[in-house]
């Protein structure tokens, strides 16, 4: 059983969430696959129409498919495809980004209410239902809110980045946005606050116990970047090497047929699939984390873990 409602210091915020992954990791990962799988089919069949569009332009434009030049016809007949493609693409990614940053708080609110039991995709499923009409006025208001705000703050650190605290204000800045959005989320939909009130609480939640939380979020964000990276870099210097090796036999890499080149492109798109894909997964590193700071701060003012240990003892006696 994991303790979600618990005061954390600096370390306990890094630890208590792979402790989390440890215990609930499988359950959470199998639902949330599950509850994405058709917007994440939907993103790689949209990329990929961009992607061979772009492609068959750059490649008869550079006149590498077997003779053929550039046409315009092909634009003109395939325009269609690129603007749904598109469409289809930014409303896929924002639906993902509502469930990607919704889901752990979600996921966290059924086992605050239930800790024993392991939440199940039918009740994240009916939460994030319920809840998809404030989902969509918090990442408009989210949107404008932290454009403005984030355009002042970073405009500043740019400024002063010709000093050294400057160059350090604009490290803390990036993990210091990620978290905020991430806690007013949590407050607008746990606790059901109006989105300027819950922005006023997770800024003051950070700012009370900042060095805590902005340094363990730091430390998480090098951790999911170091992780991503190696992950990803492989696939894609497999692919490259292949790519360099493979011109070998023929003299160089202009003799490759329309055919060749077209599997590596092919290859090229599913390896920056599978990156995106890694990276959302290792996103919600840092989103339980910063869910940990949101049970922390409510430990500290509602004593659940207090009232849930008389409880168990009145249940007992």
């Amino acid at each position: 059983m994991f303790q979600l409602f618990k005061i954390r210091a600096f370390g306990e915020y890094i630890s208590d969430t792979f402790t989390f992954i440890k215990l609930q990791g499988k359950n959470y990962f199998k639902n949330y696959l599950k509850f994405a799988f058709i917007a994440l089919l939907l993103l790689m069949v949209s990329m990929s129409m961009i992607g061979t569009f772009y492609y068959r332009v750059i490649s008869t434009t550079l006149g590498s498919t077997d003779g053929e030049t550039f046409d315009n016809a092909f634009v003109t007949e395939n325009s269609v495809m690129l603007i749904v493609g598109f469409i289809a693409m930014m409303l896929i990614f924002l639906y993902l980004s509502l469930l990607n940053y919704s889901y752990p708080v979600y996921y966290m609110h059924l086992i605050g209410k239930n800790s024993n039991e392991k939440p199940t995709l039918r009740s994240i499923r009916e939460l994030f239902k319920n809840d998809f009409g404030r989902l969509l006025l918090f990442g408009l208001l989210s949107l404008i809110s932290f454009t403005i705000i984030g355009i002042i703050a970073f405009s500043i650190a740019v400024l002063l980045s010709f000093v050294i605290i400057g160059i350090f204000i604009f490290i803390l800045l990036v993990p210091f946005f990620i978290t905020w959005y991430s806690l007013t989320l949590y407050f607008y939909i746990d606790k059901k606050q109006d989105f300027f009130l819950a922005l006023k609480h997770a800024f003051y939640t950070i700012t009370n116990n900042f060095w805590n939380i902005v340094g363990a979020s730091l430390c998480m964000l090098i951790i999911v970047y170091v992780i991503s990276t190696i992950v990803t870099m492989i696939p894609y210097m497999i692919t490259i090497f292949g790519l360099v090796f493979g011109t070998q036999g023929g003299q160089n890499i202009e003799n490759m047929n329309g055919s060749t080149v077209s599997i590596f492109v092919v290859i090229m798109v599913v390896v920056y699939c599978f990156s995106i894909l890694v990276s959302m997964l290792l996103n919600h590193l840092l989103l339980i984390q910063n869910g940990l700071v949101y049970y922390s701060e409510r430990e500290k003012l509602e004593y659940n873990s207090m009232r849930q240990s008389i409880d168990e003892i009145g249940k007992h006696e």
